[in-house]
C-alpha cells in the first residue's frame, strides 16, 4: 500500500467516532427539545460515544491482531452502520442512547485499527510525523461535520445525518475491499489473556504508561470542549447560527498544529515539543484565569483568543503522546493500541463529565482544568528519561 494510501486509510477509519460526534452537534438543541432531555444529561448524547469507544477499542485491538486489520476495519464499520440506523428509528431518549453507545463501539475498532495499520507500517520519528499527518487530514473532518450537519437540518431533518452517515460507511467499506492490504505481519491466536497481558505491558513500560495517562488527561480538555460548546456558543455567547464557525475555526487550529508537528518532528525530539507546548498551554491558560477572574469582559472574542492558541497547541501535543505511548509496544501493536486507547478515553470521560454536567456559562471550571492537566503532564514527562 502507498504512503498516500495508507494516510487516507488510516485518517478515514480514524474519523468514524469524529463523524458521529461532530455531525450531530448542532442538531443538540433539537434533540433536547425531542426527546424531552435534561439540559443537564444532554451531554450523554457525546459522552456515550467516547464510552463505546473506549469498549470498542479494547475489545477490538487484539481481534485485529487475531483476524487483522481488514476484516476488523469491516466488522467495525457494519458494527457503526448498524448504530446509525437504529438511531433513525429510535422513539426515545434511552434507545438513542443505546445506538449512540453502538457507533461508538464501531468506531473504536475502526480507530484501533487505524492506529495499529500506523505502527504496522512505521515507527519512532516517522510514525510521529504520520500521525500528525492523519491528525490534519482527520480534522478537516470537525472542520466540515458540523457544516454538513447544519446544512442537513435546515433543509431535512436531524434523522437525515445518521443516513448520509450510513451511506459514507458503505463507501469507505467498498474501498477497503478493492484496496486495502493486510499491514499484520503475524496473526496471534485471540485469547482474553491477551488484554490482561497486554494491560500489563503497557503500564508496566514507564514510558507507556505516562504518555497514556497524559494523553487521557489532554483528551479530557477536549471531549470536556465538546460537551459545552454548543450551549456555550448558542446559550451564553448568543452566536448560535454562527457556532458551526466558530467550531470548525477551532478545528481547523488543531489541524495547523498537527502539520507544522509533522514537520517538527523531523528536526525536534517529540518529547521536546510536547514539553514546550504544555508550558506554553499553562501560562496562557493561567493569564486567562486572572483575566476572567478580575472581570475581564466575557464575549465571543476573548473566549476565542483563549480557545485558539490552545487548540493549535493541542495540535502539537495529542499525537505525539499517542505515538511515544504506542513506540516501545511494536510486538502487540493492535492489542496495546487498543489499551491505550481505551484507557486514554477512560482517563478522559470523568473530567468532561464534569464540566458538562456542572457548565452554567462561565470558562472557568475549563481553564482549571487546562492549567491542572497541562501542570500534572508536565510533571509526568520531565521524570523520563
Amino acid at each position: 500500500m502507498s504512503g498516500i494510501k495508507s494516510i487516507f486509510l488510516v485518517a478515514s477509519l480514524m474519523a468514524m467516532g469524529a463523524l458521529s460526534i461532530d455531525t450531530i452537534l448542532p442538531a443538540l438543541s433539537i434533540i433536547k427539545s425531542q426527546y424531552n432531555v435534561n439540559p443537564r444529561h444532554i451531554h450523554w448524547t457525546i459522552t456515550i460515544v467516547f464510552l463505546g469507544l473506549s469498549f470498542g477499542q479494547l475489545v477490538f485491538g487484539p481481534i485485529s491482531d487475531s483476524i487483522g486489520r481488514k476484516k476488523t476495519s469491516l466488522l467495525g464499520l457494519g458494527i457503526f452502520g448498524l448504530g446509525n440506523i437504529i438511531s433513525i428509528s429510535a422513539n426515545d431518549y434511552g434507545l438513542f442512547l443505546i445506538s449512540r453507545f453502538f457507533q461508538g463501539l464501531g468506531a473504536g475498532a475502526t480507530v484501533v485499527v487505524s492506529r495499529a495499520i500506523a505502527r504496522d507500517l512505521y515507527s519512532g520519528s516517522q510514525l510521529a510525523r504520520v500521525m500528525s499527518l492523519v491528525t490534519t487530514i482527520f480534522i478537516l473532518v470537525p472542520v466540515i461535520a458540523p457544516g454538513m450537519g447544519q446544512l442537513v437540518i435546515s433543509v431535512l431533518s436531524w434523522e437525515f445525518i445518521p443516513i448520509l452517515t450510513v451511506i459514507f460507511c458503505l463507501a469507505l467499506a467498498l474501498w477497503i475491499i478493492a484496496f486495502q492490504i493486510e499491514t499484520i505481519k503475524k496473526l496471534r491466536p485471540f485469547n482474553f489473556r491477551l488484554i490482561l497481558d497486554g494491560v500489563g505491558e503497557v503500564f508496566k513500560c514507564k514510558t507507556s504508561r505516562s504518555y497514556t495517562i497524559t494523553a487521557g488527561l489532554t483528551f479530557g480538555v477536549l471531549v470536556s470542549y465538546l460537551n459545552i460548546s454548543q450551549p456555550l456558543f448558542q446559550e451564553y455567547l448568543l452566536v448560535g447560527k454562527y457556532f458551526v464557525i466558530y467550531f470548525g475555526v477551532l478545528a481547523l487550529a488543531v489541524g495547523l498544529g498537527s502539520f507544522l508537528n509533522a514537520k517538527l518532528v523531523t528536526k525536534l525530539n517529540p518529547k521536546t515539543i510536547i514539553l514546550f507546548s504544555l508550558k506554553f498551554e499553562t501560562i496562557w491558560a493561567i493569564s486567562f484565569l486572572l483575566f476572567f477572574t478580575i472581570g475581564g469582559v466575557f464575549n465571543t472574542f476573548t473566549v476565542m483568543l483563549f480557545l485558539l492558541p490552545n487548540f493549535f497547541v493541542f495540535g502539537t501535543i495529542f499525537g505525539n503522546m499517542n505515538a511515544l505511548a504506542l513506540s516501545p509496544m511494536g510486538h502487540i501493536a493492535g492489542t496495546a493500541s487498543a489499551i491505550i486507547g481505551t484507557s486514554t478515553t477512560l482517563i478522559a470521560l470523568p473530567l468532561a463529565s464534569l464540566i458538562g454536567f456542572y457548565f452554567s456559562g462561565t470558562l472557568l471550571p475549563f481553564i482549571i482544568l487546562i492549567i491542572t492537566v497541562s501542570t500534572l503532564s508536565l510533571l509526568m514527562i520531565k521524570k523520563l528519561n
